[in-house]
């Protein structure tokens, strides 16, 4: 699994905890964002440095601490 994928995975895991409608409702805040959310999903969206850096951004600005995703993989 790709970089950019596993950030995206841990970011709707953390924020939506199980509730599915809240994993749509965070897909579609990262989508309106200018992400390819569907694309890295699917494995169709290589890794970018830059996309990492715009994720991690993402990530600070929805409150997921990314240092606990080395811990939970």
């Amino acid at each position: 699994m790709n970089t950019i994928k596993q950030i995206l995975n841990f970011i709707i895991k953390e924020k939506a905890q199980g509730n599915t409608f809240q994993e749509l409702n965070i897909q579609m805040r990262i989508m309106m964002k200018g992400i390819n959310v569907k694309g890295i999903l699917e494995g169709k969206v290589p890794d970018d440095p830059a996309l990492s850096e715009k994720l991690k951004e993402i990530a600070k600005e929805f409150d997921v601490d990314l240092e606990k995703m080395a811990v939970s993989i």
